[in-house]
């Protein structure tokens, strides 16, 4: 007889039902072992980039006395644990679920535990459908919206057609990445897998092409004052752009110290060449520390936003840039992990 385990409906896709264990849905977390319960759990909801250092005052968010029940157990969700902080909690005795399916259960001699990676979605057959540079933006969109989007709303604010909209929704709740709910004007999307989202777009070549490109230099003595006066310079032009790859990750705290090219993408309706007019920088391969790039298709230069007086790409995007990197895979995946949190 399978385990059944009782979950929100929110989180039921982040566990796959397996021969020796049913998922099903339910206010109240819970644990079912031959027929009869044997765990009800206070659910903990982790914040993306849990550091093993904040369990404790995670956990401590955990009180018996005002449970729904003195025996529940604390069980900690999030879209992406970490390993260490998985390791952590289980050395707690805590419980964990994620979005990638990493599953720990310990309660009354039944041990539950999944470590392996989900599997990537299925693909549409070939010829079906094609991903292209407005429907990357609009991906990028996507995974930063936490609420359920309209066809409307969704087309709006990634800057597309509403038949553009609804084609990319209905082709991602066919690869089993989005869920829909409710009928005509009131249908509403959510990300069912953010993670396995991400990892498809990825997958996807217009996500990861290689564009046009100018090597300048621009004086500066540190890099902060060289992003910083390379974005005023280009604000005031009216020229769209956005800081990504490595420089901007380092905007972020979690990148290099040393950034010796900074990656700024350039709105494609000004060429590349102008742009470094206004910049008054010189056009050069040998000693440049600004690659200027043309930003095809708007991806970074669309809902970029302000840091410190700089300019940057949407997380997606600056973690996508930086994986072209050299050595960029490492400086991506902590990215990821830290900031994108999925």
């Amino acid at each position: 007889m399978p385990a059944i385990l009782h979950l929100p409906p929110r989180l039921m896709s982040w566990l796959p039902a397996r021969p020796w264990l049913q998922v099903r849905g339910a206010a109240r977390p819970s644990l079912e072992w031959e027929g009869r319960e044997v765990a009800t759990f206070t659910l903990l909801e982790a914040a993306s980039g849990l550091r093993v250092d904040q369990l404790p005052l995670l956990l401590g968010a955990h009180r018996p006395a005002t449970a729904r029940r003195s025996r529940d157990l604390p069980f900690v969700v999030g879209p992406w644990l970490k390993k260490d902080v998985r390791d952590a909690l289980e050395t707690q005795g805590v419980g964990y679920l994620d979005s990638r399916g990493h599953l720990h259960l310990h309660a009354r001699g039944v041990l539950l535990h999944i470590e392996e990676e989900r599997t990537a979605a299925r693909e549409k057959p070939p010829g079906t459908a094609t991903l292209g540079v407005h429907g990357v933006r609009a991906v990028q969109v996507l995974l930063q919206e936490e609420q359920p989007l309209s066809v409307s709303r969704f087309a709006e604010q990634a800057s597309v057609s509403l038949g553009q909209a609804h084609k990319l929704l209905t082709w991602l709740e066919q690869l089993e990445l989005v869920r829909a709910e409710g009928r005509g004007p009131a249908k509403r999307r959510t990300i069912r897998d953010r993670t396995g989202l991400l990892d498809w777009l990825e997958r996807q070549a217009p996500a990861t092409r290689r564009e046009r490109s100018l090597h300048v230099a621009l004086y500066a003595r540190r890099p902060e004052e060289l992003w910083q006066q390379t974005s005023t310079r280009l604000g005031k032009a009216g020229i769209a752009h956005a800081f990504t790859g490595s420089a901007a990750v380092s905007m972020f705290g979690v990148g290099p110290t040393s950034v010796p090219v900074s990656r700024i993408r350039i709105s494609p309706e000004v060429p590349l060449d102008q742009a470094a007019k206004h910049l008054d920088a010189e056009v050069t391969e040998r000693g440049a520390n600004l690659m200027l790039i043309h930003d095809t298709g708007r991806v970074g230069s669309w809902a970029s936003t302000s840091r410190d007086g700089v300019l940057l790409a949407p997380p997606v995007r600056i973690y996508l840039d930086v994986r072209t990197e050299r050595r960029g895979e490492d400086l991506a995946r902590h990215f990821r992990e830290e900031v994108l949190g999925y």
